[in-house]
Order: structure tokens, then sequence, then C-alpha cells
């Protein structure tokens, strides 16, 4: 199938920019130090120790470029890397400063990390900056309020105002973790799981009553939750799954306002994905259980020549463009 386009939208990029790496050979920043091994960078993180390995595919603008004309991206909306994301505030504008250099070195845009009590003024600070797009939140933030608590409502509240899309990312190391016989399975189905049972919990929290509008993104096609919808209502109905009277009849109702991406999706589940709402193609570059060849899936998906032009381009275009 072939589409007419002028540009195809990757959503879901990682990377670790170079020059952050370099910077923090020579100096710490809040607790963070680079160092090269034999198998690529790693970072120290304070309480964690060593992430692994970070090749060249996260670091460097060749691989990078030679992967997007593989695939046939023509441009990636940059994300941190959520193994370096945690820290205090220093470190989260530092981050953001090696991260508005990357966008704009690529000519493109990235999403912003906050994190702690001033994570509201911090994203309004960020967001101030044209080469910032949105918000890439972890779902279990180590380091203050889950997103469903009321606490994090002056964040939503500002996202809300300003139309600030913001990208909900499950950590690498997540609560499924504490399942023992997920075993090796933490990152095939155990982050699957973390998304669903966070995006659930926004729902009957009522922070999507609250706070109308909201422009939020869904990693990994949502989890498990749209293809699960409806054993939601039932939790929701029998009281298992509930938090308080929601303003619309059941938790599913709310699926059509989430944004999804298409990572680790089939081109069936593409298409019955595209049901809910507003499908972004999304490819987790750099990593082994993303999508290598994303476009290719989509266009497999036997949607119309519309949704797959809506998918590769128009719905990330119109969320992730800033306003003139």
């Amino acid at each position: 199938m072939e589409v007419s386009r002028t540009e195809v939208l990757d959503t879901h990029a990682h990377i670790v920019p170079r020059s952050l790496l370099t910077a923090l050979q020579q100096r710490p920043v809040a607790g963070f130090s680079a160092r090269r091994t034999e198998r690529g960078w790693v970072v120290a993180v304070p309480g964690t120790g060593e992430t692994r390995p970070i090749g060249a595919r996260m670091t460097d603008a060749g691989p990078r470029a030679d992967w997007q004309r593989h695939a046939g991206v023509t441009r990636q909306i940059l994300s941190p890397w959520l193994d370096i994301q945690a820290g205090g505030r220093d470190w989260a504008r530092t981050l953001n400063d090696a991260m508005a250099d990357a966008a704009a070195e690529a000519g493109t845009v990235a999403l912003a990390s906050v994190t702690g009590d001033q994570a509201t003024e911090d994203l309004l600070e960020a967001w101030k900056r044209p080469e910032f797009a949105g918000l890439l939140l972890n779902t279990d933030p180590p380091d203050g309020p889950a997103p469903h608590e009321p606490a994090f409502d002056p964040l939503w509240t500002l996202a809300a105002a300003e139309g600030i899309p913001v990208v909900l990312h499950p950590p690498t190391c997540g609560p499924s973790d504490a399942l023992a016989s997920l075993g090796t399975m933490g990152n095939v189905h155990g982050r699957l799981i973390d998304n669903t049972v966070a995006i659930t919990r926004l729902i009957l929290a009522g922070v999507l009553d609250r706070h109308p509008g909201l422009k939020l993104v869904l990693v990994h096609g949502g989890g498990f939750l749209p293809y699960q919808a409806h054993r939601l209502d039932g939790g929701y109905r029998t009281k298992e799954a509930f938090a308080g009277e929601l303003a619309r009849e059941k938790p599913s109702a709310y699926l059509g306002d989430f944004h999804y991406d298409t990572v680790g999706l089939s081109a069936p589940a593409i298409a019955f994905l595209a049901g809910f709402g507003p499908v972004l193609l999304g490819s987790d570059y750099p990593f082994a259980l993303g999508d290598p060849d994303p476009v290719r899936t989509v266009r497999e998906s036997g949607l119309d020549d519309a949704f797959v032009e809506a998918i590769l381009h128009t719905n990330a275009d119109a969320l992730f463009r800033r306003p003139a």
C-alpha cells in the first residue's frame, strides 16, 4: 500500500545525548557520572548504581540516521531514557538542556523531564522552550506521588490548560517485578502490566473527569487495557475496580480520550486499536523489543489510506506541533 505523505513521524524513540555523557565523564552532576566501557557508556545513577551499557544506536547520530532510512522514518520525537530520568531538580534540568540540544541538532523536538515538588513549575519552564513538544512521565515515579493521586493534580491542570502532550511510560523496573512468576519476562509482559494498572488508576481516580482535554499518550498500545476493556467495566460495575463514581457510564468510555502508539503491536492489533482513539507510529528505538520495521507493520494493518496516513504522520503532527 502506497501512502502519499511528506513525513513519517516516529513518536517513541529514546536517546542519551553523547554530549551529556562526555560532560558527565568530566564532571558529575547531582550525583550522576558517566564512563566508557568496552560495551559502551554506563551512567552511575544515585541510589541504583550503574546502568546497562549504552550503545552507539542510543547516542550517535550516524546509526540513528541509518536506521531511519532503512525503516522509512523521516523524523523522531526524541524521548529521554527512563533509566537515567529519575533524579532531583538539578538533574532534570541538566537532562532537559541536553535533550534540547540534541533535538535542535537533529532538527526535531524532544520530550521533557520533571521531578519532585517543583514538577509543575519546571514543566512550564520547559514548555517555554521551542525544543520541547511534551513531557515523558514515568507511570511509577520513585520520587513523588503517583499520577493518579490528588497531589499530581497541579501538573494535570497545567498540562490541560497549556495543551501539553504527556507521554505515559512505565519504568524499566516497575511494580510488576514483584511477580515472581514473570521470571525473565518483566520486559516482555511486566511493563505492559505496569502500564495497564497505571492507566486504569488514572481513569478510576477521575483524573480525566477533573481535567478534560488532557493530551495523554499511552505507549506499547496502552498495555492490555484496550483489549480487556469490558473486563474493567465489569470490575467497575461490581465495585472490584472502583475508586468513586465516574462522570461517564463506565471506564471504557474514556479510552477514546487517549492517543496510543504502535510499539510492539502486530498489524491486526493496530487495526483493532484504531477503533479506540488516535494511533501514533512508534518504534521504541533502539530497543530490541520494539518494532524494527514499524512503517511496514502499519501498512500491513489493512487500514485504508487515510488511517495509515494518520498513523504515520497526521495524528502525531497535530499532537506535537507547537503553537506558532
